[in-house]
């Protein structure tokens, strides 16, 4: 078929069944036109209007009329061309597509039944019911089983009270798996939000709200007789629901549930090398927040043999390793590991796959190029993330980026800049109404050395800063904080040492 212009250029009254024709794929013309052959009388007229409108770039009423004759209804012949591709899309489906099927059963056996022909409608009922699996297709369940209500009329009393216990037991069960999936579904969605947004969690309010859609989703059941992706759903939202609050041991107990259960499906086949590669990052984070580096490495190892096809998934996969293996640099202190900095500088002169580790992997490089002390590459890559269009999700994420790069000018001696930039990421923080301890500290600690040339005051702050953070870290979200952007503590007891 030609390529049609923009759509705008088909006049209104013919976009719709020009987009329907366009959508068709050859093995489905095909199927249409012998399908159309069972249309009365002029069957070679609306071919031939199919033809037009496929073939043509621009459809009009005037070039229709031109190709057909001008005593044509032609809108009646549009209307009713539509109908029937519709209807022979339907058929063609109905043959592979068991959802497809089941709708045609529903409708046989109403037909059916309205004739009175009630033991024909019957079995078109029993075999949807038994082609409607209950768990991958409960809704259909509800329908056929409904259906089997209204037929109740044709049993005796006492078949009618048996067998009215059976469906609505029967209905009961999968109207619970359809909640079930809902509750899941919207437990994850929130769960990603909470943990993108507010990690680590210092809202009072958010973590009120993070135990409440806990029990909400620790009630769905975690069975065979879910469907596969409800128990995925439930597990990786608990796993996130855990990392929320700190508790990591009950977080990667449900990230390995997932794990488990990808592993029990053929996901090359389905082709969900993706969702793989996500739950063993998260799996594998987890294990590192743990502080279980023989773990770690035995998983990152697996992981690093996990399938993929194609550029993009290889890119996908290689993005992730890198970052889980910069984050085992910085959060242990190997500085010595020189080998995988030097590959993720390479990796990041290329379009990066994932926006949100793209921005991770910046921070860690320049977490690392402070901790060595080279200041320069520090502020290049912090540069890098004040020069990108990506946002991190994190409500912390910038503010810390801010601190980073006042320490760096502290550290190469740039102390006219230190007014502007403090000013800046004050009001920042106010805009973004960020009045976390950790935060709070590590600002008004930048403010105070403005004041300070002597190296002994100087030293005094240092140490005032020390204690300070020691303190707030009591508080394990408070703590989480001063682990997940810059390890300050680091950064203070070398210019204590």
């Amino acid at each position: 078929m030609k390529n049609r212009l923009n759509s705008e250029m088909v006049k209104d009254g013919w976009k719709a069944i020009a987009d329907l024709v366009g959508s068709l794929t050859p093995s489905e013309k095909g199927y249409f036109k012998k399908y159309s052959n069972g249309f009365s009388g002029s069957a070679n007229q609306y071919l031939r209007l199919f033809q037009v409108i496929d073939s043509e770039k621009i459809i009009t009423d005037v070039l229709v009329r031109s190709k057909l004759g001008q005593s044509k209804n032609i809108h009646g012949m549009r209307r009713f061309l539509y109908q029937q591709i519709l209807k022979s899309l339907r058929a063609y489906h109905s043959e592979k597509n068991r959802p497809y099927q089941l709708r045609e059963m529903l409708d046989y056996a109403d037909i059916l039944s309205e004739k009175g022909l009630h033991e024909q409608s019957l079995k078109f009922i029993h075999k949807g019911i038994m082609l409607s699996d209950p768990v991958t297709l409960p809704a259909y369940q509800i329908l056929f089983q409904t259906e089997q209500i209204q037929m109740l009329r044709v049993f005796s009393e006492e078949e009618k009270m048996l067998k009215t216990d059976e469906i609505v037991s029967a209905i009961t069960s999968s109207a619970d798996i359809i909640r079930h999936a809902y509750i899941t579904r919207r437990g994850l969605t929130k769960a990603l939000f909470y943990v993108n947004t507010y990690f680590p969690l210092r809202n009072a309010a958010i973590k009120e709200e993070v135990f409440v859609l806990l029990d909400e989703l620790l009630e769905v059941p975690d069975t065979t007789k879910q469907d596969y992706r409800v128990r995925n759903t439930r597990n990786a939202g608990i796993a996130l629901l855990y990392r929320l609050l700190n508790n990591w041991d009950k977080a990667i107990e449900f990230q390995e549930k997932t794990i488990r259960l990808m592993q029990s499906m053929n996901t090359q086949h389905l082709n969900r090398n993706i969702p793989v590669i996500s739950a063993y990052y998260n799996y594998i984070s987890l294990i590192l927040m743990r502080g279980d580096l023989h773990v770690f490495d035995r998983q990152i190892k697996i992981m690093m043999q996990l399938p993929v096809s194609g550029k993009a998934e290889e890119r996908y996969h290689k993005a992730v390793v890198l970052q889980l293996q910069l984050d085992k640099i910085i959060f242990n202190k190997m500085f010595d590991d020189e080998a995988v900095v030097q590959e993720a500088e390479l990796f990041l002169n290329e379009p990066h796959p994932i926006p949100g580790i793209y921005l991770d992997s910046l921070i860690r490089l320049a977490s690392y190029y402070i901790f060595t002390k080279n200041f320069s590459a520090a502020l290049e890559k912090i540069n890098m993330l004040f020069d990108t269009n990506a946002k991190h999700a994190l409500q912390s994420f910038p503010v810390h980026v801010r601190f980073m790069q006042i320490l760096v000018h502290f550290e190469l001696g740039n102390h006219l800049l230190l007014p502007s930039l403090i000013r800046h990421t004050y009001r920042f923080m106010m805009k973004q109404e960020l009045k976390f301890e950790v935060e709070k500290l590590i600002l008004n600690f930048f403010k105070r050395v403005l004041k300070h040339i002597d190296e002994k005051q100087l030293r005094r702050e240092f140490t005032l800063l020390a204690k300070q953070l020691q303190e707030a870290s009591s508080d394990q979200y408070e703590q989480q904080a001063l682990k997940s952007f810059f390890d300050y503590r680091y950064w203070i007891a070398g210019k204590l040492n």
